[in-house]
């Protein structure tokens, strides 16, 4: 399906309904009316992020993957993007593919808790809980909220017990 809406009106308007239709689920529809953006910026990064979000929503990872990458290429000082990339990468190809665009992601984006976050749980799944636990306590140093998603996160399940020996989430009420 690579209609556009049937009548072009100005950009503002074709995103809003794109926000619409989203909102009610409607992701044909809501695609449809972001081929009427023009690929020019902002309206470009604006389509291929509203297109990351209904791939993501579709379980679409190869054509998010496909998006991503673009918009990380794109865009590299824009941390989301790389984060983006490795997730619908981690679905289509593999953890390790992932592990290397976030590692490469880090070099530009070296405070990222985020990027640090998911680096450990990447680490966890690969069976590498030292290099976990270094990542995520320095995701923790620089973003608190991290601690009580790393005792809930099943990529985290391994470690879970070291991180309760830390003290994590022991002042949760």
């Amino acid at each position: 399906m690579l209609d556009k809406p049937p009548h072009i009106l100005s950009p503002a308007i074709h995103l809003k309904r794109a926000g619409g239709y989203f909102e009610l689920e409607m992701f044909a529809e809501a695609d449809r009316e972001l081929r009427a953006l023009p690929d020019t910026d902002p309206w470009l990064k604006k389509k291929k992020a509203f297109q990351i979000r209904i791939r993501e929503q579709l379980k679409d990872w190869v054509n998010m993957q496909i998006v991503a990458n673009e918009l990380r290429l794109l865009y590299p000082h824009e941390e989301e993007w790389w984060i983006a990339d490795a997730y619908a990468t981690r679905r289509t190809e593999s953890v390790e593919n992932a592990r290397t665009i976030l590692l490469d992601g880090l070099a530009l984006h070296y405070e990222s808790a985020t990027i640090r976050y998911n680096l450990a749980c990447y680490a966890c799944v690969l069976g590498h809980p030292g290099e976990c636990m270094d990542f995520l306590k320095e995701a923790v140093r620089r973003e608190k909220r991290f601690e009580q998603m790393a005792l809930e996160d099943e990529d985290l399940v391994e470690v879970r017990e070291a991180l309760q020996s830390l003290g994590w989430g022991s002042n949760i009420v």
